[in-house]
């Protein structure tokens, strides 16, 4: 696992939810592209972060804050190597959630000032608790309530129904993502792919989408480029060699897909490494 959930992890055992502090710095900023049936919540204390949910990017800053809905795909990382990031991310177990606010729910932040802060504040408070403290439990359970309070209130987009996948569909799905994590590097399509699992490309493209969020060829290029940029952070100047190293059939292509999803060029990330 990265390193950006190597931080301290609670397990309360009277409370559904893992609890993970973050202090990291340069590189270490780093959760490759994951799912889980958890609803999280991450929370940047200080610092800078960006988080990929599919293929959409978000710079993080201070009091940023971000729900990822069950089974949908994201990913973390630094914005430049000299960043600092110190935050904490809440997973709630979707039982625990569906008991007290209902099912088939989708949150989201809804951009409120007032929200920011409260979430904040409780954020900070669980952060720095003492985990070894003969009360930690009992704090710890007042603020996740809270939490779901204010989710409650302010954090479930109305009229939306958010269809949770089903554990075959999670099956295949970690299937299809093991599949590609494998192969990525070779020149596959998404016709090799369906064959492999014994389905017509038109299927396969359909539930590949329904199942993880986003296109066969985005999540292709997402991992391809998650790969060269950490080789590429460990130390790979040649972008040809990169590009080839990671799938990419051009330069040109490696460098287009870079820019779409990172927001600069290989060229500009090595630079950025070297500053």
């Amino acid at each position: 696992m990265s390193q950006l959930y190597e931080a301290h992890n609670d397990i309360v055992s009277l409370l559904p939810v893992k609890i993970y502090r973050h202090n990291l710095e340069g590189n270490y900023i780093y959760s490759p592209l994951h799912f889980h049936r958890s609803i999280e919540l991450t929370v940047t204390l200080t610092g800078n972060i960006r988080f990929n949910s599919g293929s959409n990017n978000f710079d993080f800053k201070e009091s940023d804050w971000l729900l990822i809905n069950s089974c949908e795909l994201h990913s973390c990382r630094y914005i430049a190597p000299s960043d600092s990031f110190t935050g904490i991310s809440i997973l709630f177990s979707l039982p625990f959630i569906e008991k007290w606010l209902g099912k088939d729910l989708f949150f989201y932040n809804p951009g409120d000032t007032a929200l920011t802060e409260k979430v904040k504040n409780l954020s900070l408070d669980i952060f720095n608790m003492d985990p070894l403290s003969d009360t930690y439990n009992f704090l710890l359970m007042s603020k996740i309530y809270e939490i779901l309070a204010l989710f409650s209130v302010g954090c479930i987009k109305k009229d939306v129904s958010y269809s949770i996948p089903s554990r075959q569909e999670i099956h295949l799905a970690t299937s299809y993502a093991d599949y590609i994590e494998k192969h990525y590097q070779e020149d596959i399509s998404l016709t090799d792919v369906a064959e492999h699992f014994q389905y017509t490309s038109s299927y396969f493209s359909r539930h590949f989408k329904e199942t993880l969020g986003v296109n066969f060829l985005s999540y292709l290029s997402i991992v391809r480029v998650g790969h060269a940029a950490e080789q590429l952070s460990n130390g790979q100047e040649n972008l040809t060699k990169c590009a080839f190293d990671n799938g990419f059939p051009n330069i040109k292509s490696f460098i287009n897909t870079f820019k779409k999803l990172y927001g600069c060029t290989p060229g500009g990330f090595l630079a950025s490494l070297k500053n």
